[in-house]
């Protein structure tokens, strides 16, 4: 593809990759703007930076979809994409940023579109998406039932995927961090926007996650972003980040294994922020309108915002 920057991209797409090829192909495909619905190339850029691993995904196919990608293939000593964030978030040739530190998660066609029009309307807010499990169960329940690639495989190709990508919401379910729905809170995103302002502000993602995954650190970035009062922070509530099975230390392992890691990942969280594992303070602002596939998703939340409604009135 030939590069399309003659002028700055409003948005920088930092995307992290590790052991994944197959499902950050498709990832990058859900970023194309021939997948997202009113944005051009010259409207974002997408930083694929890639941890070298024995599975490389490469520039070559990083490129193959459009020509607003750029690649970055990193050595990395520790076990994290912590540092793989701070550093693609360096290159970003945007006033704003987006992170999406598992690359595994493919977005909705809406996702670019609406946030760039959330930053024109307020630049210094805050942007996330729900996240969801491609499958009919978490992916960490699923596995011990033998879900995998092939039947993920089976369930993209029920629905024609990528033909039209709201389709992937037939075949998901909520997150775990995500399990409060739409009115309420959630403890995380995988595609989380902001200036680079705030993004400098706040210190960018805490280096110290230096284990599995990153452990908490995203977590941990939400809740510094979310908690200080009065931050205007939009919900793109009827659009989503979908994560797909590619074997990862908490959704890809069996409950033995995954309980270790846990155990191991919360005793560093608790010893870099302490004890506090509430979910960020701010109330989401719900931006953009939901397409019918959203619809059973919109039936839970307002289920589980009723029913925390009743619990506190007790």
């Amino acid at each position: 593809m030939v590069s399309i920057f003659r002028r700055k991209p409003y948005l920088s797409i930092i995307m992290i990759v590790y052991k994944m090829p197959d499902q950050a192909d498709k990832t990058l495909l859900s970023l194309s703007p021939a997948y997202q619905h009113e944005v051009e190339e010259k409207d974002y850029e997408v930083i694929v930076v890639e941890n070298r691993s024995d599975k490389i995904f490469g520039a070559d196919r990083a490129k193959k979809y459009a020509g607003n990608v750029r690649y970055f293939l990193r050595e990395e000593t520790e076990r994290t994409p912590v540092h793989a964030v701070n550093f693609g978030v360096s290159k970003a040739r945007g006033t704003h940023v987006a992170v999406m530190i598992d690359g595994a998660r493919m977005v909705s066609p809406g996702v670019v579109g609406q946030t760039l029009q959330v930053f024109r309307m307020c630049p210094e807010g805050i942007v996330s998406t729900p996240g969801y499990h491609i499958g009919r169960k978490l992916q960490q329940v699923a596995v011990n039932e033998g879900y995998d690639e092939r039947e993920e495989a089976k369930m993209l190709k029920s629905i024609r995927w990528p033909e039209n990508g709201y389709r992937l919401f037939e075949i998901a379910v909520f997150s775990g961090s995500c399990q409060s729905g739409f009115f309420r809170p959630t403890a995380e995103s995988n595609f989380i926007a902001l200036s680079v302002r705030k993004w400098n502000e706040v210190g960018g993602m805490d280096s110290r996650y230096n284990d599995f995954g990153g452990g908490n650190a995203n977590l941990d970035l939400y809740k510094r972003l979310l908690d200080p009062p009065g931050v205007p922070y939009y919900l793109l509530f009827g659009e989503g980040s979908f994560h797909q099975f590619h074997g990862g230390v908490t959704t890809g392992t069996r409950s033995e294994e995954r309980n270790k890691v846990y155990r191991q990942l919360t005793e560093q969280d608790i010893a870099i922020r302490g004890e506090d594992r509430s979910a960020p303070k701010a109330k989401p602002i719900l931006f953009g309108y939901a397409r019918p596939p959203v619809y059973r998703f919109l039936r839970q939340s307002l289920d589980k915002a009723q029913k925390t409604r009743k619990d506190d009135q007790k």
